[in-house]
This record gives structure tokens, sequence and C-alpha cells, in this order.
């Protein structure tokens, strides 16, 4: 089976973000995050910063308005456009400041965008600030298999790890990837269909350490975490930003072979955390 890992690999490369007060939003990238800001014709901001980016745009709700992957050359962008074309996935043209022309976008089955492109942001450009890629992106949502079904099946994200209830044999979450590393994306069963985060992958556990400094420079207290999660194997915690979304860090990210198996875990807290405590969906 062709997949995004193994024929048109993507690493996620913007978040565009709704906001209903969003100089208070743009304010808390620009000061924590690094970002520099440049004001769009539209009202919309582009925020970047070292190995990140993001859109933030005035609306009368605050949120995820859609998640863009990298494919790296227009080659594979159109090698995965007629892969989703032969597929049955309905993909529709948008232009993006952040992406190269012929971008396209996708919605699951519950309404979700999915941006696929070519990056405009040179990497090789060295942008001040402390270390943090822009990594994966995580959902809740209400119809966990028909979710991976579509992901796995239409779009072509590999499964990495599987988190199932003992008791019920009832799948949770799963964890999904787009190229080598662990998961760029993954979707845990919840009573509501909703962003649960998004990640920023850092150098090593002492960049962990310098990002919880500086948040506590300003008084902002770790949601969960300091901890290391079982999937992917990774060190994390999380902070809210301005908007109340949840932002991740994490360091030591398994990078996982196109040829390995799906892992299975437990639904408990030693998975989601293996030094104390988790946050259970539910």
């Amino acid at each position: 089976m062709q997949t995004l890992q193994t024929c048109t690999p993507a690493r996620l490369c913007y978040l565009h973000l709704a906001s209903k007060e969003p100089q208070r939003q743009i304010d808390f990238y620009r000061r924590m995050l690094d970002m520099e800001g440049l004001a769009q014709p539209d009202g919309s901001w582009i925020l970047s910063g070292p190995q990140r980016a993001m859109l933030v745009s005035p609306a009368d709700h605050s949120g995820l308005l859609a998640a863009a992957y990298d494919l790296g050359d227009q080659a594979r962008l159109g090698e995965l456009r007629a892969r989703l074309n032969e597929n049955g996935c309905a993909v529709e043209d948008i232009d993006s400041p952040l992406l190269e022309p012929d971008a396209f976008v996708l919605r699951d089955p519950q309404g979700r965008q999915t941006i696929f492109g070519v990056s405009r942001i040179d990497p090789g450009v060295d942008r001040q600030g402390m270390p943090g890629r822009l990594q994966h992106v995580v959902f809740q949502t209400t119809e966990l298999e028909a979710m991976i079904d579509f992901y796995v099946n239409k779009v072509g994200f590999t499964v990495s790890d599987n988190v199932v209830d003992e008791q019920t044999g009832q799948l949770m979450t799963c964890f999904l990837r787009s190229d080598d590393e662990h998961h760029s994306l993954a979707f845990f069963r919840g009573s509501k269909n909703e962003w649960d985060h998004h990640c920023y992958e850092t150098n090593e556990w002492n960049d962990i350490r310098d990002w919880g400094d500086r948040f506590a420079k300003e008084r902002i207290t770790l949601f969960f975490g300091p901890g290391r999660h079982g999937p992917g194997n990774n060190l994390f915690f999380m902070v809210v930003d301005a908007d109340r979304n949840r932002l991740e860090f994490s360091a030591e990210l398994e990078i996982t072979d196109a040829a390995r198996q799906p892992g299975v875990w437990p639904q408990e807290e030693y998975t989601l955390n293996s030094w104390g405590r988790a946050w259970i969906r539910s």
C-alpha cells in the first residue's frame, strides 16, 4: 500500500488559527515562542519563528481552522494529489501566503481541514529563538474508527500505536505518522469533536527545561507534565496559550521504520505518562 511515509512524506509546517482576540494571541506567540509577526491585507497575521509558523485570523470563535503539511517539492505534491483523487477524496485549490502555488485542502468526514502544499519558508534561514519545530496536531473525536479509516485508507497516514481499553477492547487513541517520526497526527476518543493540542519538538531534554523556565518566568503554569509518553517515548509538558488552546513541548520522539507493525498499549495513566499522573480524555 502506498503511504505518505513511503511515497510522499509530509511534515506539519503551519497551523491556521481563528481567534476572538487575535492581538492577544499574536502577542503571546511573539513573546513566548519567538515568532515574528507580519500583518496581512485581510486582517490575518503570519507568525514565523525557528521551524514553526502560524496564520492567525480574527473570528467570532477561537480554535484551529486548518493544519498544513509540507511535501517538500512540487513533484511529490502532484503525486499525492493524484493518489487522493484516485481514492475518492475531494480536494480544493487553496491560496496560502505560506505555501507555493498548487496547494490544496481536503476535509475529513467531520469537517476538519488538512492542507497539503510546498512551504515557502526557507529552512536555511536562521531565525533567532529557542528550538521547537512544529511537529504534530491532535484531535478528540466521537467517531474514532471512521477518522482512522479516512486518514489511513484515503489519505495515506500509517498507524504507529493504538491505545485500547483492556476491559472492553475498545480503541481509545490512535497515533498516525506521515513520515519517519512516530506521529504527526493523533486522535483520542472523546465526548465531543474538538482540537486537543499541538506540539513543538525540541532538540533535547535541556530544551524542555529551558522552555519550562521561560513559561515559569511569565507565571504560566504547566497544564500536564513534565513526563514521558509511552507511545512515541517522548519527554513532554503542556501549557495553554492566550486563547486556552493547549500546546505541548517534546523531545526524543521515536523515529519509526516504515515496516514497523502498530503497537498496542493499555488505556491507563502509565501509558500516557510513565512518570506520574496523566490527563485521561473521556
